[in-house]
């Protein structure tokens, strides 16, 4: 692999040589799913792209290229930044696998809810498991933990089925008293 610098990373990330880190973010968790799932179905004959170790080395490049990018500060900072969210505006991550993703990510609740195109109250009470402030179709609680879960860069198989089982079983207290 050649030697990282700025301009190699985001070409490898995809994003413009002035783009903010909250594009580089962007960029760099939709290639990560991207390239993290299996396409075999889509694979033809010579297609090497899709090839399982051919991803696994794209994968390590896009991860090598975002640490560099992100282990430079605010000279990775080309474009304007945006101002920080008033503290009272954002609730701090908490300690579920939802709150511990985004907060890994870098990501606001406010950035997850315009990529999910969920209702920011509905994303505050999945990630804190508040559960009364889910009264919604289980399928719809199910559609928008999936929808978080890609968000965070989580796969729904790690997430959903636990925290399914734990909705199930809150709501099934609430029918018996």
């Amino acid at each position: 692999m050649e030697p990282l610098d700025e301009a190699r990373c985001r070409r490898i990330l995809e994003v413009a040589p002035d783009a903010t880190m909250d594009e580089v973010d962007r960029a760099y968790h939709l290639l990560k799913r991207f390239h993290g799932r299996d396409l075999a179905v889509f694979a033809a004959p010579g297609m090497d792209e899709f090839a399982a170790e051919v991803r696994r080395g794209i994968l390590e490049e896009i991860e090598a290229a975002h640490r560099h990018l992100t282990g430079l500060g605010p000279a990775a900072q080309a474009g304007p930044a945006a101002p920080p969210p008033p503290p009272e505006a954002e609730e701090p991550a908490g300690e579920t696998v939802l709150g511990r993703a985004r907060s890994a990510a870098g990501l606001s609740l406010d950035h997850v809810a315009a990529e999910t195109h969920v209702r920011r109250e509905f994303l505050a009470a999945l990630e804190a498991e508040r559960f009364d402030n889910l009264r919604l179709a289980t399928v719809n609680v199910r559609g928008y933990l999936t929808a978080f879960a890609n968000a965070v860069g989580l796969t729904p198989e790690e997430v959903v089925p636990a925290y399914m089982a734990r909705y199930q079983e809150w709501q099934a207290g609430q029918h018996q008293g």
